[in-house]
């Protein structure tokens, strides 16, 4: 992969596909585009924040279906610009998520099971490659713990997850049992204890119920929402703004379940773009049949990488 590397650039614009890119365009011959994706359909509007949005969303979807990791780099622009200005925001990104944009779709999901319904049916499609992801981050980023005063040494990952305003206290202890026990009993680098560690973040992902030596812990909706967004969804984006890893797609590793990992990324953040649309936090509100659209994208989600989802 690395001589292919040297000669994709040295020969472009003469194209070499990846391995995986000609399994996944092989993968992709008998499906239209448009069965792939479905645009949430917008009303017709001249509202300025909902036009930057969508010129956000067009190059998330020109970015498909091949190029995934950047069409959530796409809908993060559109998700961030509109937490930046939801109504009742205090300009810091992390404190937003925490403070207005999470409490809103959750306020969304609890006047709205169908939606709420919808969004979770997503989450508990998500890829293990995308658990051991969000193993790594967790596994790099500890410890959880600290004593009275002592906070500071934390990483500014383990503030964001545990800490409102970068300070103590701790939000859920909950969340800070499990990524405590992550950090401690799994060794990224070793391929036992990643998958391990990656199916119970899966577990406990999908709301079940786990148990952590002699305590067992059961993250709820609420604490689910805010670990994928300001867990996985800031890290990844994070990860790819300060290019602290390679392209997903320029590595030898890459495979069908890296298009997964990134479409799950994509799908996540997209839902979570409209969840705050339809809330009283938007700077516009939008009405219609979100639950419907979410389940159409999850479906053909499925469809396309169903097999590799547990890759």
């Amino acid at each position: 992969m690395k001589q292919r590397r040297i000669d994709q650039f040295n020969l472009w614009p003469m194209t070499l596909a990846s391995d995986a890119e000609e399994k996944f365009k092989t993968r992709l011959v008998n499906t239209e585009l448009s069965e792939l994706f479905f645009p949430y359909k917008l009303p017709d509007t001249n509202d300025r924040h909902l036009h930057v949005c969508v010129s956000y969303m067009l190059d998330a979807l020109d970015s498909l279906p091949l190029r995934p990791d950047h069409a959530f780099d796409w809908i993060w622009r559109s998700f961030e610009y509109l937490t930046s200005h939801a109504i009742g925001g205090k300009g810091n990104l992390t404190n937003e998520l925490r403070s207005t944009v999470c409490p809103a779709v959750d306020g969304l999901f609890s006047s709205d099971q169908d939606i709420s319904d919808a969004f979770f049916e997503l989450t508990n499609k998500i890829p293990f490659q995308t658990c051991e992801y969000l193993l790594k981050r967790i596994c790099e980023s500890g410890p959880y713990s600290f004593t009275t005063g002592q906070q500071n040494p934390l990483s500014s990952y383990a503030k964001r997850l545990l800490f409102s305003n970068g300070n103590p206290p701790v939000v859920s202890t909950s969340l800070q049992s499990i990524l405590e026990f992550l950090s401690k009993n799994y060794d990224y680098k070793k391929a036992s204890d990643r998958r391990n560690g990656a199916s119970l973040l899966r577990r406990i992902i999908k709301l079940e119920k786990v148990s952590l030596h002699s305590t067992v812990v059961q993250l709820t909706k609420s604490e689910i929402l805010f670990f994928l967004v300001s867990g996985l969804g800031y890290a990844f984006r994070n990860d790819r703004a300060h290019a602290k890893s390679i392209a997903p797609f320029r590595s030898s590793a890459a495979s069908i379940t890296t298009y997964a990992h990134c479409w799950f990324m994509f799908l996540l953040f997209y839902n979570m773009t409209f969840s705050l649309l339809h809330t009283p936090s938007s700077p516009l509100v939008l009405t219609g049949p979100l639950a419907i659209n979410f389940r159409k994208n999850h479906a053909s989600y499925s469809q396309l990488f169903g097999d590799y989802i547990n890759a």
